[in-house]
């Protein structure tokens, strides 16, 4: 079934990536506050540059509004969080609340879409399917290079 939607036209993926290139900017923001107080990511509070951890999570939702509105992975993805991951690791951060900090940034974006008006069912399951497998990779990837950074492959 191909759903449109007025706004964005096209697919439900390019519906939703439509949705998510225009509040990616809020969600960054959302999501740079609640690092900085949640109990999860700690060390995120002292990082000395808020400016690097804007632009790696307003990437993250770039490369997943590109994938969904190409249906093509880009070859950038695994690397970006592969660095992540080595990057995080070499300023002593906990693997655990890496990963936490990646979740946020899927909180907000799911709240966001949840808020939103562009939600049909048949958006939704698509994007269900699509946040988790883009997610599940991204986190992947960001364990691989914080392994790497510490010796470990």
């Amino acid at each position: 079934m191909r759903v449109r939607h007025r706004r964005y036209g096209g697919t439900p993926k390019t519906v939703l990536a439509g949705y998510i290139a225009e509040r990616a900017d809020e969600w960054v923001e959302a999501w740079l506050r609640d690092i900085q107080e949640e109990s999860t990511t700690r060390h995120y509070r002292g990082y000395p540059d808020k400016e690097e951890l804007k632009r790696d999570t307003a990437t993250l939702y770039h490369y997943l509004a590109l994938w969904l509105s190409t249906g093509e992975w880009d070859p950038r993805i695994d690397p970006h969080y592969e660095r992540i991951g080595r990057d995080r690791r070499a300023a002593g951060f906990p693997l655990s609340e890496v990963i936490s900090a990646i979740l946020l940034a899927k909180r907000h974006l799911w709240n966001g879409i949840m808020a939103g008006p562009i939600l049909s069912v048949a958006l939704e399951m698509e994007a269900s399917k699509a946040i988790s497998l883009f997610y599940d990779k991204a986190i992947y990837h960001t364990i691989v290079g914080y392994e790497r950074e510490g010796g470990e492959s």
